[in-house]
């Protein structure tokens, strides 16, 4: 025996119940798909002299902190592209170093990101002809 619903009430009942499982259904589908994403960038300190703070032949440490520990983070130079100048695997903690040794006294941001990320994070930066004494650097 089949039950069939003949009032209006239960006629809007169903298709009250119809339109909201055709909703959830679109947004459900509709929504974004979560990506990696880089949430923050910097530069650790490290002993440098001079009108610059960084200095090409002089080494740095990039750090950064993301939301995805299993994709690989990229890091390059503005100009360079992502083909970059490093790629690193996040730790457990959800950072990220790599070592980085300005190219060219015309950078003025490293960026970092990470594959499929709605965008990337960039750190400016001041990078002056270099003179890695060792333990410090004068970036004139």
């Amino acid at each position: 025996m089949t039950r069939t619903v003949h009032s209006p009430k239960g006629i809007r009942l169903v298709a009250g119940a119809a339109v909201l499982g055709v909703a959830a259904s679109m947004t459900a589908l509709a929504a974004p798909q979560a990506s990696a994403t880089v949430t923050s960038i910097g530069i650790l300190p490290s002993f440098t002299l001079g009108l610059h703070r960084y200095g090409t032949g002089c080494s740095y440490t990039v750090q950064v902190t993301v939301d995805d520990k299993t994709k690989p983070v990229f890091f390059y130079e503005e100009g360079q592209g992502p083909s970059g100048f490093a790629e690193a695997m996040p730790a457990d903690n959800g950072t990220a170093s790599v070592t980085w040794t300005p190219s060219s006294t015309k950078i003025t941001y490293i960026y970092a990101f990470q594959p499929n990320a709605t965008f990337q994070t960039r750190q400016p930066v001041t990078v002056g002809n270099g003179i890695n004494l060792g333990s410090a650097c004068i970036a004139l």
